[in-house]
């Protein structure tokens, strides 16, 4: 039953878009990528390498990283989904319970999981930024939406500073994970996982497939934080580098750089419009993100890019400072 659960699973993250099959240098496991699907809508396992799994479809992508009695996970996805999650990472990690979850900012898709993780014995780990969000009550004007205080089980344990700008590791068995901070991109605790031995890097929100990567500004995200830490994240990533996303399926560094190119023109367009005192609104009139569009989930989100970047530059000014 187990293991008709799994290829179920495996297959339901592929759904009708056209594999390309892809041999991951250095492991010669099988990995697939999709082309034209974004996010699946149902949890799946996608093996990245002998040590590494992808789970799809669980509100926001997890990896597992497995390695002899070592366990460790990069998000947690969204409690809706953490039952079916917990029964994935059980199956995949042999019943060994996760020691070490790294969060990658503290957006709820992404860290729902936290609390049931953490009761099985997970040490939490994230910038210092993500723990006081989830310490605290705020609202977010562009959902208008206030969020509580998380449960104490759902906080970070381990934190760092953003004054900590090199890289920190651990390690997951024999494996050495880095991670380190991003620039305020999708929120002001944004950070990557980086496994070097297989070669694959977890991006977070920093990074989005198939649809806009949103600065979130009312928790420090911002345009040119993004456009910083996609730079970041090319310096870390070389051509056979494996990219995982906030969502999506698993991308390769040139993803990283049509990310860049999209939102670097589209803030310059911004603030070409900001210039002439015109008005997010007045900016999507102009077809200011209409050659973009179709790649990044349409024109509602392209708006919510406009107005969100609008929102922080509108404070800092065109030019970015403040």
């Amino acid at each position: 039953m187990g293991s008709n659960l799994s290829r179920r699973r495996i297959l339901s993250s592929g759904g009708s878009a056209v594999l390309l099959s892809l041999i991951h240098p250095g492991v010669g496991g099988l990995l697939r990528f999709a082309h034209g699907q974004t996010t699946p809508t149902a949890p799946g396992a996608i093996r990245l390498t002998d040590r590494l799994t992808l789970i799809t479809g669980a509100g926001g992508n997890v990896v597992l990283a497995a390695d002899g009695d070592s366990v460790a996970a990069v998000d947690s996805g969204a409690a809706e989904h953490t039952p079916a999650l917990l029964e994935l990472l059980a199956e995949r990690a042999g019943g060994r319970p996760v020691q070490t979850l790294f969060n990658t900012h503290w957006h709820l898709s992404h860290t729902g999981g936290n609390a049931a993780l953490s009761g099985a014995g997970a040490e939490i780990v994230a910038h210092e930024n993500t723990r006081l969000w989830m310490t605290t009550q705020f609202y977010v004007r562009w959902e208008d939406r206030t969020y509580a205080v998380r449960e104490t089980a759902a906080h970070p344990t381990r934190t760092f500073f953003s004054h900590e700008r090199q890289p920190l590791t651990l390690n997951v068995g024999t494996q050495m994970v880095e991670y380190g901070q991003l620039e305020n991109a999708h929120t002001d605790g944004d950070i990557y996982v980086f496994f070097p031995n297989d070669n694959v890097l977890v991006a977070g929100g920093a990074a989005s497939v198939g649809r806009y990567p949103i600065p979130d500004y009312s928790t420090g995200g911002w345009i040119d934080g993004l456009i910083e830490s996609t730079q970041k994240l090319m310096q870390l990533a070389d051509n056979d580098t494996v990219v995982v996303a906030g969502n999506g399926l698993p991308q390769r560094r040139g993803h990283l750089q049509t990310q860049y190119d999209m939102v670097a023109t589209l803030r310059e367009r911004i603030a070409e419009r900001m210039r002439l005192g015109k008005s997010a609104e007045e900016m999507m009139a102009d077809g200011i993100t209409d050659d973009f569009d179709a790649d990044w989930g349409g024109r509602e989100l392209g708006r919510l890019f406009v107005s969100n970047s609008y929102e922080d530059l509108a404070w800092r000014g065109p030019g970015g400072s403040l």
